[in-house]
């Protein structure tokens, strides 16, 4: 008798795998794991099925029995009860995608994130916007993860100390942050990520102790970024920025895609940097008059 292999070409066999997995159930939510309202199945961030809740609360040893009983490694969760101890917990899952907003992580806490050896995708959100001390400069532990690939961070007031640390992540291929308080100074620190292909950069939140406004996007950060000769794919947000600033990524021969999301420059001056960067697809809307005051405000 014939082998399966020897009856059916290989590519037939590779789609007849696909489709058994595709149509693998999905886990019921056990009742345990109801008041942290989860859900389970497609999520916007990952392909494949994943985990998502939220704990105000430090979850019981039963709730954690649950998780880890359902195997699924691709993680959405928050909430004040997902502290160190709870990042702990995650780690024994060894997770491929995690993502984190408003969770209770301290820099301390990192170390677990770095015990998620097969970590490939993070986000890092709204870390309790410092008042836990969180100054994100335990990121730098995450270079003990060689397949994380891509890293996103914002929503907090983590400063220069974070971007640092965040420079040690010479894996990256893909970084994308704002809302944060990181200045123009620490740009610098995305010259060491040597293999970055995207980069999501947004603007600085407005301070909180009255001292001036520090922003982390201009047309000086724009001089660190024409520097980043790995850069595929680019998007700026939420900043006013001039041509000549703009020009100077022309010395991105990789650049494919240009994103310009509530920016604030001329359409003119747009159509200009099409002709200079004519292999590049540049993504664009002007500015409504609401959009631009919005972005003033924000800018204050």
């Amino acid at each position: 008798m014939r082998s399966i292999r020897s009856r059916f070409p290989l590519t037939i066999l590779c789609m007849m795998a696909m489709a058994t997995l595709a149509a693998a159930p999905v886990p019921t939510v056990p009742p345990v794991l109801e008041p942290l309202g989860v859900k389970i199945g497609p999520h916007y961030a990952f392909k494949g099925t994943t985990l998502s809740f939220r704990a105000d609360q430090p979850l019981s040893e039963e709730q954690w029995k649950a998780v880890e009983g359902l195997g699924i490694r691709l993680i959405a969760t928050g909430g004040k009860g997902i502290d160190d101890a709870a990042l702990g917990r995650l780690a024994k899952l060894d997770p491929e995608g995690l993502i984190l907003d408003g969770s209770s992580l301290t820099d301390d806490g990192c170390k677990y994130l770095a015990e998620m050896k097969s970590l490939r995708w993070l986000s890092v959100g709204h870390t309790t916007l410092g008042k836990n001390g969180f100054a994100g400069t335990g990121l730098a532990q995450l270079k003990a993860i060689p397949t994380l690939e891509k890293l996103s961070f914002g929503g907090t007031t983590a400063s220069d100390p974070a971007m640092e640390a965040i420079g040690d992540l010479s894996q990256l291929k893909e970084f994308s942050t704002g809302h944060t308080h990181f200045t123009v100074a620490s740009n610098a620190a995305l010259l060491k990520l040597t293999n970055l292909t995207t980069l999501s950069f947004g603007n600085s939140m407005p301070a909180w102790d009255g001292k001036p406004r520090r922003l982390s996007l201009t047309d000086g950060t724009l001089s660190t970024i024409a520097q980043m000769s790995s850069l595929e794919n680019l998007t700026l947000s939420q900043s006013r920025l001039t041509l000549p600033a703009l020009e100077k990524l022309k010395s991105l021969a990789k650049l494919k895609t240009l994103k310009l999301n509530t920016i604030d420059i001329q359409a003119a001056d747009v159509e200009k940097l099409r002709g200079e960067l004519p292999a590049v697809k540049i993504d664009f809307k002007p500015l409504s008059d609401d959009e631009r005051k919005k972005l003033d405000d924000f800018l204050k």
